[in-house]
C-alpha cells in the first residue's frame, strides 16, 4: 500500500509540474513567438512530437524572420517587415507552419483583428484549416479561445457586440468576391496554383488597404512566365520582401520517396514539386535543360545577316486565341536555325477585344521585306485571305495545312533541332516565346505523334506555333534542300507541271530539282518517336 501511495503522490507531483510548466510557457508565449513555437506538439512523420527537437533548420529560419514582425502586428505596431514569401517543395510542411502562424495571432489576440487565407480551389483552402485543427488536437489548450466554424477561424473571445475579437476568413478562387475586407495579415496559399489570377490580384488590393498589414505568399515552384513567376521575380528583387525558399526535398522525406517520385512522375512536374525548380511549361515535348539551350540570343536581329535565308511562319488568332508570327534564318555552314523576329498580338491589346488583323499584316509584310524573306508558310483555316493579299505585294505564301503528315514533319523537326541544339532565340523579359515552347507537349496518334499545347491566359502557344509551321522550311534550307535555282523554278514555272519536251530540254541542274519530291526531302529529317528519347 505505501508503494502505491508513492507512486500516486509522484504522479500527482509530476503533473502538478506539468501543469506550472504548461501554465508558464504560456503565459511567456503571449511575448515570445518563437517560445510558442517550440513549445507545440505537432503531428510529425512519427506521430506526436514536441517541435523543438525536430525543427528543420529552414523552418526555424523562417519563423525566426517573422517573429518579431508578427508581435508587432499583434500590438497593432507598423511591422518591421509586412511582406514574407515562402517557397518550399512537396510536403514541405508549408501549410502546418502557417497553421502555427495563425495559432499564435488567434490564441494571444489583443485587439479586433481580421485576416484572410486565400487558395486556389476548395481541396487547398481546407489543408490549412486541417493542419490548425490538428494543432488543435494535439495542444488541447488552444481551444480555450480557438474555434474553427466553416470556413472561418475565430477567437472565443468576444467583443462588446458579441462578435469574435478576432477572425480569419478562408477564401478559394473557385468562389467569387475576393474584393472587400481590410485584412490584417494576408495568407496567398498555393499560388502558383491559383487559375483565376484575378482573384489574387483582388486579394492583394485587401491587404494593400492597411498599412501596417502583413502579407505570406507560400507556394510550390510554379511555371515560368506565369503571373506567380511575375510576382515571385518581385519579390526576390524587392528589400520589402523578406524571401525563404526550399529548393530541395525536406530533410524527413527518405531516398527511396524521391526516388520513386521521380520515376513516378513527368520530368518538370518531378522539378517542380521535389527540386524547387521553376519549369518553363506544362508540356513535355522537350526537356528543361534543352530549353534552356535555345535562348542564348541578346534580341532580335534589326536586318538580314549575310549567309543567313530566311523564312516566316503565321498563326492567326482574333479573339480566342492571340495571333503569333515568326521568322527564322538558316545557315547551311553553321547549322543553325535562328530566330531572327518573332511578334504575338494580344486581343486584350485591341478595341472590342478582338485582333486589328490588318495591324497584323502590315509587320508581316514589311518585316518579310525587310529580311527579303522566301516564302511566308501560314495555316489556311485562319490565314488565307491575308495570304492572298500579301501575293499581291509579290510575298510568296504557302499553305502549311494542319494534316498528319506536316503535323509529325513539325514536330520531328522540332525535337530534333531543340535536341540537336540547332535551333537558337532569344526571348521578352515575360519570357513570352520560352513559355509558349514550354507548353507543347508530345501526343500519339493512329498516324504517328504531333505536337499539342495547353492553352492558358497567355494564349495557345500561338508564337510557338508561328515557329512549328515554318520550322520544317527553315531546316530543309539548313541542310541545303533549298537553293536559288529550286526557288527560280517554284516561282517561274509557279508550280505547274512542265511536258514532257520542256523537261527534255531543261537544264540537268534544274531537272534534277525539279523531279526532286518534298516528301523525299522530308525523310532526310524523319525520325521514329522511339529514337527521340
Amino acid at each position: 500500500m505505501k508503494d502505491k501511495r508513492d507512486l500516486l503522490s509522484s504522479a500527482t507531483k509530476l503533473v502538478q509540474q506539468e501543469d506550472r510548466i504548461e501554465k508558464e510557457y504560456r503565459e511567456r508565449s503571449r511575448n515570445d513567438f518563437m517560445l510558442f513555437v517550440q513549445g507545440l506538439c505537432i503531428d510529425s512523420q512519427k506521430g506526436k512530437r514536441l517541435f523543438f527537437p525536430i525543427m528543420a533548420d529552414f523552418q526555424k529560419t523562417c519563423f525566426e524572420a517573422m517573429a518579431i514582425p508578427l508581435q508587432q502586428l499583434r500590438n497593432g505596431d507598423m511591422p518591421d517587415t509586412r511582406r514574407f514569401w515562402i517557397e518550399r517543395t512537396k510536403k514541405g510542411s508549408k501549410d502546418a507552419d502557417l497553421a502555427i502562424v495563425i495559432a499564435w495571432l488567434m490564441f494571444y489576440c489583443e485587439r479586433p483583428f481580421f485576416g484572410q487565407i486565400g487558395a486556389a480551389d476548395r481541396d487547398q483552402a481546407a489543408i490549412v484549416k486541417d493542419r490548425l485543427s490538428a494543432l488543435l488536437q494535439f495542444n488541447p489548450w488552444l481551444a480555450d479561445n480557438i474555434e474553427i466554424v466553416g470556413n472561418e477561424i475565430r477567437t472565443k473571445q468576444r467583443r462588446v457586440d458579441g462578435s469574435s475579437l478576432g477572425r480569419i476568413d478562408i477564401r478559394s478562387s473557385e468562389v467569387a468576391g475576393a474584393h472587400g475586407g481590410t485584412p490584417d495579415i494576408m495568407i496567398l496559399n498555393e499560388l502558383s496554383h491559383i487559375g483565376k489570377w484575378e482573384f489574387a490580384e483582388n486579394m492583394m488590393d485587401n491587404a494593400d488597404g492597411v498599412a501596417q498589414g502583413i502579407v505570406m505568399c507560400a507556394t510550390n515552384s510554379g511555371f515560368k512566365g506565369s503571373d506567380a513567376w511575375a510576382w515571385r521575380e518581385n519579390a526576390m528583387t524587392s528589400p520589402a520582401w523578406s524571401t525563404h525558399v526550399l529548393s530541395k526535398p525536406a530533410p524527413w522525406h527518405s531516398k527511396a520517396t524521391i526516388y520513386d517520385a521521380e520515376k513516378r512522375n513527368p520530368r518538370g512536374r518531378f522539378l517542380r514539386l521535389w527540386r524547387g525548380i521553376w519549369v518553363s511549361g506544362k508540356g513535355d515535348a522537350i526537356t528543361e535543360e534543352d530549353l534552356e539551350a535555345i535562348f542564348c540570343l541578346n534580341g532580335p536581329d534589326v536586318e538580314p545577316r549575310n549567309g543567313w535565308t530566311y523564312v516566316a511562319g503565321l498563326d492567326i488568332g482574333v479573339k480566342k486565341d492571340h495571333s503569333g508570327f515568326v521568322i527564322l534564318g538558316s545557315n547551311m555552314v553553321t547549322e543553325k536555325v535562328r530566330v531572327a523576329v518573332w511578334k504575338r498580338w494580344d486581343p486584350k491589346q485591341f478595341k472590342g477585344n478582338e485582333i486589328d488583323l490588318s495591324a497584323v499584316e502590315n509587320v508581316v509584310k514589311e518585316t518579310c521585306e525587310l529580311f527579303k524573306v522566301r516564302k511566308l508558310m501560314f495555316d489556311p483555316s485562319q490565314a488565307l485571305f491575308m495570304a492572298q493579299r500579301l501575293r499581291k505585294v509579290h510575298l510568296r505564301c504557302d499553305e502549311m495545312q494542319f494534316v498528319p503528315s506536316n503535323l509529325i514533319k513539325m514536330a520531328e523537326c522540332f525535337i530534333q533541332t531543340t535536341k540537336d541544339r540547332n535551333l537558337v532565340a532569344y526571348d521578352d523579359e515575360a519570357l513570352t516565346l520560352q513559355n509558349d515552347i514550354g507548353k507543347l507537349q508530345i501526343a500519339e496518334k493512329n498516324y504517328g505523334f504531333r505536337l499539342e499545347a495547353t492553352r492558358d491566359s497567355s494564349g495557345h502557344a500561338d508564337v510557338a506555333t508561328a515557329l512549328l509551321i515554318c520550322l520544317p522550311e527553315a531546316v530543309k534550307m539548313m541542310f541545303g534542300h533549298y537553293s536559288d535555282i529550286e526557288d527560280a523554278v517554284a516561282t517561274d514555272l509557279d508550280q505547274t507541271d512542265l511536258s514532257e519536251e520542256e523537261l527534255e530540254e531543261m537544264p540537268d541542274d534544274l531537272k534534277d530539282l525539279y523531279e526532286m519530291d518534298v516528301k523525299d526531302h522530308a525523310n532526310d529529317f524523319s525520325l521514329n518517336i522511339e529514337d527521340l528519347f
